[in-house]
């Protein structure tokens, strides 16, 4: 028998109620009482549901439902204050008039542009010039200097950076790394 162990499935019935079964599975269910008393339930049920009245709603069905629905009032906007229309109006007119100046004079905003960033770029270069002096006038940098300018204090504070940023990571990652566990009775 080449049909599998299992029964009729879901798919199986429908193609028995629609004359298309397989002949493996005809073959099954007159071999299995389970599947046979299935098939004479779900044949049953079939002329149970056909038995049952059929509801239709009334033509005026979708109406009446409708007007169960609430419906917010359509959003319309409201003055309630001439001040605040007029505020509203004023702000129109005077970004109208910025727009419209601006248009006109572009060669006077370009050159306001420049100004300013010009003033800016000084005021910068300023800043950092005061800077620097101020710091070239503290006691540390001459001490700074005499060590960046004496080789064999250059080649100790390179050798110290050599060995130091190693062992700095190799430190870091020790910290970093989650310590392993050594039997089931570990915790964190």
């Amino acid at each position: 028998m080449t049909w599998p162990t299992q029964h009729l499935t879901a798919e199986d019935l429908d193609a028995f109620h629609s004359a298309s079964l397989t002949r493996e599975a005809a073959q099954h269910l007159e071999d299995c009482s389970q599947c046979h008393a299935l098939v004479h339930q779900d044949r049953a049920l079939l002329q149970a549901l056909e038995s049952l009245p059929v509801f239709a709603p009334r033509a005026d069905f979708a109406d009446r439902v409708l007007a169960r629905v609430h419906r917010p009032a359509p959003l319309t906007v409201r003055i309630r204050k001439p001040r605040s229309v007029a505020l509203a109006a004023l702000i129109l007119i005077g970004l109208g008039a910025s727009a419209g100046w601006s248009i006109i004079n572009r060669a006077l905003l370009a050159s306001w542009i420049d100004a300013t960033a010009m003033e800016i770029g000084r005021s910068i270069w300023i800043g950092f010039a005061t800077l620097a002096q101020n710091l070239s006038e503290q006691p540390w940098v001459s001490g700074l200097l005499q060590v960046g300018s004496s080789t064999p204090a250059l080649v100790a504070l390179g050798s110290a950076l050599l060995i130091g940023y190693p062992a700095a990571m190799m430190a870091l990652r020790r910290l970093l790394v989650l310590p392993r566990s050594t039997g089931s009775n570990a915790s964190w």
